[in-house]
């Protein structure tokens, strides 16, 4: 019953499977022994060491296979933390990662605190380019509450534990849906397109 009382883990890694999850950086990869804390908190990238897959499947593909391939190890691009036990809980994809004034910010985890909110059906966080602070924290919202403001948004989030406050949204759109691909999962590559456009069109209520 060890697994289950994990769920949203994927599993502890095996000897011959050698996973990590390593520091972040935004001008080189992590080096394979620079690890996150053990602590279910930090945030790093997910790497395995495994003859399986092997580098051959990418022969054909020297910038992909340099990309993905560093020192032994292949680099998923998969955001996880992972804790005592080596548990590894997936976050998401590294495209998806925000960088706002030099700090890491996850979609998931702005995303799991406005779903929190009564209000709230279901919200997507994405970014839009800013001059200063390289990108800012945009939130698409879906309520069936019209009284419903991005003001009341942003309280709910300065209130949580869950976020620090600069990885708060600072611009908001109400919506009828967020995209989800074939699989369930929230489609942040396209709504980084539109988020752009839509500030283009002064669509978003900055805060």
């Amino acid at each position: 019953g060890d697994v289950l009382s994990h769920a949203g883990s994927a599993g502890r890694s095996c000897v011959d499977d050698d996973v990590r999850v390593v520091k972040i950086f935004e001008d080189r990869k992590g080096e394979p022994d620079e690890l996150v804390a053990q602590d279910g908190s930090e945030v790093g990238e997910v790497i395995m060491c495994s003859p399986a897959k092997s580098p051959y499947q990418y022969h054909n593909n020297d910038a992909a296979s340099a990309d993905k391939y560093y020192k032994g190890f292949v680099y998923t691009n998969d955001l996880a933390t992972w804790d005592k036990d080596q548990f590894v809980t997936i976050l998401g994809r590294m495209d998806d990662m925000i960088i706002s004034s030099g700090e890491n910010i996850y979609p998931a985890e702005v995303e799991a605190v406005l779903d929190a909110h009564p209000a709230v059906k279901e919200s997507i966080v994405t970014s839009v380019p800013d001059k200063v602070r390289g990108q800012i924290v945009t939130a698409y919202v879906v309520t069936d509450n019209p009284d419903l403001t991005p003001e009341d948004l942003d309280e709910f989030c300065k209130e949580s534990p869950e976020i620090a406050n600069f990885k708060r949204p600072r611009y908001y759109r109400f919506v009828d849906s967020v995209p989800h691909n074939a699989t369930g999962k929230r489609m942040h590559r396209q709504m980084k397109e539109q988020a752009k456009e839509d500030l283009k069109n002064g669509l978003l209520y900055r805060l």
